[in-house]
């Protein structure tokens, strides 16, 4: 038991984040319907039937082969789709237990079905999950709920192994996934061979100085290099080791040990010194054509992307990295200068594409309220004149392309309902002149304009991709015949020749295809990988040639082309020796359109309340509270209702409270209501004063009493969360309006001057932020700010609870040198405290100061923060330190207001500041995954010659 309530305290630091983990909300105006399947609960939006009907068949097709090889069948889960946002992505989740499917495929898709990808994948993640609270001892799920499974899945599971063994999962049981994808496993190999192996903490955790591979990548080779070496129940064993050993401290490393001889840092060590020896002699071997390099040489990772020559001199190209704000930057070839010409917004993957002088995307725009929901925005820049012109087509739309008179814009397009379009817009009036679909809703890749009338583009059928091509006047298309080539990308014609980007010979190569004659050939074949080929007239070619610091611009003269017969087409031994571990390959072909499951309605109302989780410690998640007690918590399946019941005991008041708080994200407002009901307690000096005769006072007396009271508290709020991100800036307005109650009753110990009664305020508050996107190294956004507006009163009750109005604005500016930032403030508040009772401050106070009652307070402040050393330091596995910054600061105040003595009434006026520095390190314990930032603040206190320290602490749980 000793070691069971230590466990409880240690992963009460979690709990905060861990139940109330939600994506966001659909809109309020959707109908909802279910189908319940022996082994799934799909929900989903009514108009998605005919889709839904087909996935339900498609994920009891996975069940059995995602299932094999961890030798566990799961219990049946619920899987929520959400088909109006513009994200691609799947996710499964415990407490509440559910997955969710992002329906809308993107460009960088591998080449199968995007809700196939999903299933295989996702599911993986339903057994992992599912089998470790299989054998969890029934004392934790007893006494935390699901959280429990939940929390002990994301503790002692690293997230390399999650992830990694899931995309096993999806590339061993199918004839693609990412074990078979080149950009996907370029960049370990790039990495060792150009580098060095990174120590483990370092792979796995990340750093600020270099560029990591993510967890994905790092985990494939990991888990699919571990079964190939120790068998495929290596990871079972190790599962189920987690399972029924939760109570000591490292059962995930003892089961490596016990099946391999090696920990987890020993096992990768081992892995990617086999990898890296490959890696290094299958460089030495490599011969590549004569190139020259055209962009800078950087220390920082760099990458170069969508490029496009201006002319022979210039170029345009996309510009990532890890010190810089992604941009569109014009090169000059001959001098290697760069000049910055737009920052973008988020851009759709595999979305750019030029013509002329002209640079048009696909732009994500978010929903103003709904975090599923949203739309695209086609951007049309010109490099020479800066004119901007937009197009908002009808669906999320992707991979635009200009036309050869420029004056209409092709997308791929895909409605709420998974249909797959191929759109042309007229830019002028920006309405839809075209718009093809296949037969089977094929989904569309990289087109491209032949000429006026005809599209050429990449097709994703049963097959795999190929190129097709389609008439506008006619709606014919054709096939390109022999372009069954595997991954296939970025299309790119010049004259009679289609260029692209295949994997066929196991690396992202450069292929060409004459249409006049179908010949193909292989233009170029890289160390490691090429993409997004730019070609002048007179044959020259630039493409994004990738090493271990990035992607580079490299220009060439196609000499010694190879034909496709030629070329030794790409083996995958690892995925292979997978797909030999698994019962065989899921045939999705075998779905019947024409079986139907019964669906019903899912009733919103009646699912409001999902209670998964409790504790015997008092949490309050949206305060990160942790207190003596009990709680209960509920988050229903579409994440819109939010509720947390508890009794907790404030150890320094002794007393004890009952809480309850619900919150309701469902509707275009956020609603929170919280209660709370209990005893106070407090000590304060009484003073009681003798008096003669003529009531003078002769003497007093000084008395340290201690008392409670009765209290109740109701606080109502409703907020309006109003996403305006676009473009570069992510911009955010937010109106509230609360109400509280607060009531005092008296008790035996209370005495007789205690104000009792129930008080009543009213509170508003505007908020705004409007910042630019931020690098990987800034600390601070470049250019952005935020302004609060806030006003407090009691009006029904004006002379008991007074006023307060307060407005403040934070301004961000950059700082001396790249990643430095500038942080400016000021506040201004005006409050009068009433009778008995007063609003708490909602300006800042100057750090390192003791907070006083003030009526008036003006302050400003300064932070001027810098990175120190990213020193990339591992601790025998204890802590590891990314980063170390430091932050100058200067904060001031002027404060008026009123102090009592006695019978003596006076005013102060009194101006307060401090000086200090806070010096912070990123830093990961224990190898968990989220990061933490601690440090320490030393303050000046310069009016009273004082020095004082503080203890700083926030942990990331967004990185989970």
């Amino acid at each position: 038991m000793k070691k069971l309530f230590l466990l409880v305290l240690v992963l009460a630091t979690f709990f905060a984040q861990a139940q109330y983990f939600n994506t966001g909300q659909d809109p309020a105006s959707l109908k909802w319907r279910q189908i319940n399947t022996t082994n799934f609960q799909l929900i989903y939006p009514d108009y998605y039937e005919e889709q839904a009907q087909v996935l339900a068949q498609k994920l009891e097709m996975v069940y059995d082969f995602g299932s094999y090889s961890l030798k566990h069948k799961p219990g049946k889960i619920s899987v929520i789709l959400h088909t109006q946002t513009v994200q691609s992505n799947g996710l499964v989740a415990y407490a509440p237990k559910r997955s969710e499917f992002y329906t809308t495929p993107r460009q960088s898709i591998y080449p199968q079905d995007w809700l196939e990808q999903l299933a295989l994948h996702e599911f993986r993640h339903v057994v992992q999950i599912d089998k470790l609270n299989s054998d969890l001892p029934k004392i934790i799920k007893i006494i935390l709920g699901e959280q429990g499974t939940a929390l002990l899945f994301g503790a002692y599971l690293p997230w390399w192994f999650i992830e990694g063994d899931a995309v096993v999962s999806e590339t061993a049981l199918g004839n693609f996934g990412r074990g078979r994808f080149p950009s996907f496993l370029m960049e370990h190999q790039a990495q060792v061979v150009d580098n060095k192996t990174f120590s483990y903490d370092k792979a796995y955790l990340g750093s600020f100085k270099d560029y990591v591979p993510n967890h994905y990548q790092l985990g494939y080779y990991l888990v699919a290099s571990s079964r190939e070496r120790y068998g495929s129940d290596i990871w079972e064993k190790a599962l189920k080791r987690v399972g029924t050993k939760p109570f000591s401290l490292t059962p995930f490393n003892k089961a490596l040990k016990l099946e391999t001889g090696l920990g987890k840092v020993q096992l990768y060590e081992s892995i990617f010194d086999s990898l890296a020896t490959e890696w290094t002699n299958t460089n030495a071997q490599f011969e590549g054509a004569p190139s020259t390099q055209l962009s800078k040489k950087y220390k920082t990772y760099t990458n170069y992307l969508y490029k496009h020559w201006l002319n022979g001199n210039e170029l345009v190209a996309y510009k990532t990295g890890l010190d810089v704000v992604s941009s569109f930057v014009k090169i000059n070839t001959k001098t290697g200068d760069e000049k910055r010409l737009i920052t973008p917004g988020s851009i759709f993957e595999e979305s750019v594409n030029f013509k002329g002088e002209w640079i048009v995307w696909a732009e994500k725009v978010p929903d103003v309220r709904w975090s599923h929901s949203g739309l695209s925005q086609i951007r049309i820049f010109n490099a020479a004149t800066k004119k901007m012109y937009s197009v908002s087509p009808e669906f999320k739309a992707f991979a635009p392309a200009l036309s050869p008179d420029l004056k209409e814009v092709a997308v791929v397009e895909t409605n709420f309902s998974s249909e797959n379009y191929l759109t042309v817009y007229d830019i002028s009036s920006g309405k839809m002149k075209y718009r093809y679909q296949t037969g089977n809703n094929n989904f569309f890749f990289s087109p491209v304009w032949l000429n006026q009338y005809e599209l050429i583009y990449v097709l994703l059928n049963d097959n795999g991709k190929q190129i097709a091509k389609v008439n506008l006047q006619n709606n014919e298309q054709t096939f390109l015949p022999g372009t069954e080539l595997g991954e296939i990308k970025q299309l790119q014609i010049s004259g009679n020749n289609l260029y692209f980007i295949s994997s066929y010979s196991g690396k992202n190569a450069l292929f060409v295809y004459n249409l006049t004659s179908s010949e193909i050939k292989q233009v170029y074949e890289p160390r490691f990988d090429v993409a997004y080929p730019a070609i002048l007239k007179n044959g020259t070619i630039a493409l994004s040639d990738y090493t271990g610091n990035g992607f580079r611009i490299i220009e060439f003269q196609p000499e010694n082309t190879v034909p496709i017969d030629e070329v030794s087409q790409g083996n995958w031994p690892l995925a292979n020796s997978m797909q030999q571990q698994e019962p065989g390959i899921v045939d999705f072909s075998r779905v019947d359109t024409t079986k139907l499951f019964t669906s019903q309605d899912y009733n919103k109302p009646k699912h409001l309340f999902n209670f998964h989780s409790w504790a015997p410690v008092f949490v309050d998640p949206d305060n990160y509270e942790f207190l003596p007690g009990v709680s209960l918590m509920s988050q229903n399946k579409l994440g819109t209702a939010f509720t947390t019941l508890g009794y907790k005991w404030d150890t320094s008041e002794e007393t004890g409270h009952f809480y309850g708080r619900y919150t309701y994200k469902g509707w275009f407002p956020v609603f929170d209501l919280e209660v709370t009901g209990g005893k106070r307690a407090r000590q304060d000096l009484l003073i009681t004063e003798y008096l003669d005769q003529n009531d003078q006072v002769v003497s007093r007396d000084t008395t340290l009493e201690n008392y409670k009271w009765n209290a109740t508290s109701l606080n109502a709020n409703m907020r309006i969360p109003l996403n305006l991100s676009r473009g570069a800036y992510s911009r955010l307005l937010q109106p509230e309006v609360g109400y509280q109650l607060a009531h005092y009753g008296k008790e035996k110990s209370t005495p007789d001057e205690f104000n009792t009664g129930s008080f009543h305020s009213l509170s508003y508050r505007l908020y705004y932020y409007q910042l630019l996107r931020r690098s990987h190294q800034d600390i601070y956004p470049n250019f952005g700010f935020s302004v609060e507006g806030n006003l407090r009163h009691s009006p029904w009750q004006a002379d008991e609870m007074g006023s307060l109005h307060a407005a403040a604005a934070n301004v961000y500016l950059p700082g001396f040198l790249k990643n430095h930032g500038i942080r400016l403030y000021g506040g201004i508040q005006d409050k009068s405290s009433g009778n008995f009772l007063g609003f708490s401050d909602a300006v800042r106070f100057p750090r390192g100061w003791t907070k006083i009652e003030t009526e008036q307070m003006h302050t400003l402040s300064m932070n001027y923060a810098l990175p120190l050393v990213n020193p990339d330091l591992s601790i025998a596995g204890l802590t590891y330190i990314r980063r170390i910054s430091a932050t100058l600061f200067a904060d001031y105040a002027n404060l008026k207001g009123s102090y009592h003595g006695g019978e003596m009434h006076a005013k102060f006026n009194a101006d307060i500041s401090s000086y200090g520095i806070e010096v912070l390190g990123d830093v990961n314990f224990f190898r968990f995954y989220a990061p933490v930032k601690i440090g320490v603040r030393a303050s000046y206190l310069r009016e009273i010659e004082d020095v004082g320290f503080d203890l700083l602490l926030s942990v990331d749980f967004n990185s989970l």
